[in-house]
């Protein structure tokens, strides 16, 4: 299954970045108790701020240009053994770390990390897209969830401890297309700002959200997430 969906190729008019490939995961998936969920990934997996695509030391993931493929070729079973080698050793190669440890320190908190193979982290959308989700067409946004949604759904069949879900945006996508009931609970997380957490399951999980977007400047450094962090564990310990 997981390398039928890497071997797709690019679908035209959905705004899915050029030369990119599916990614089904990032990081040790097999090997993971725990997993995050966003909406879907960064074209900065791929790309440099200018839209070059990265390659040898300033690569993340395997690109179209790195296996010589036209971005409506289908790839091959080596081939995407070959991505699906880039998932699997993304976070002991050259991570986002400016997305990704922010995440990392909130993770730390719960005896957890990308770094040790603990946690891996998933999207509702495996491809990414230039731009970037929020500014893409409704239709368009609605086609790819459409793709792609299954495809992670049947990813959690895998029995996870806990599943998290970064900020409203993502906590409410999630939980409509995978039809979880949260429970939610008004707190001040960062100052006197109101937050909320979330709390349910799915599929024997332990489902944890919060309102407050981790890499926004509004939350602040990696001091403020691990008290965010830390606030969050506690009142799921009550619970």
């Amino acid at each position: 299954m997981i390398l039928e969906r890497i071997k797709q190729p690019i679908f035209s008019n959905l705004n899915i970045t050029k030369g990119s490939t599916p990614i089904p995961h990032f990081g040790r998936y097999d090997s993971a108790k725990a997993c995050t969920i966003s909406l879907n990934p960064s074209d900065r997996e791929f790309c440099d701020k200018n839209g070059n695509i990265l390659l040898s030391e300033k690569e993340r993931l395997c690109s179209r240009a790195k296996l010589n493929r036209l971005d409506n070729e289908e790839l091959n079973d080596s081939e995407a053994e070959i991505v699906l080698q880039y998932c699997d050793d993304y976070f002991q190669k050259n991570p986002y770390k400016s997305w990704f440890n922010k995440y990392e320190r909130f993770l730390n908190c719960f005896e957890l990390s990308y770094y040790d193979n603990s946690v891996v982290h998933l999207d509702l959308v495996q491809w990414s897209t230039t731009p970037f989700w929020g500014t893409l067409t409704k239709e368009v946004q609605e086609e790819l969830l459409r793709k792609d949604v299954p495809f992670l759904k049947a990813q959690l069949r895998k029995s996870f401890e806990c599943i998290f879900l970064n900020g409203l945006t993502t906590v409410s996508e999630v939980s409509s297309h995978l039809k979880i009931d949260l429970q939610e609970l008004d707190i001040f997380l960062i100052g006197k700002r109101n937050s909320k957490i979330f709390f349910g399951q799915y599929n024997g999980a332990r489902v944890i959200g919060w309102s407050p977007y981790l890499q926004s400047p509004a939350v602040g450094g990696y001091s403020n997430i691990q008290k965010v962090a830390q606030i969050i564990k506690n009142e799921n310990e009550k619970i």
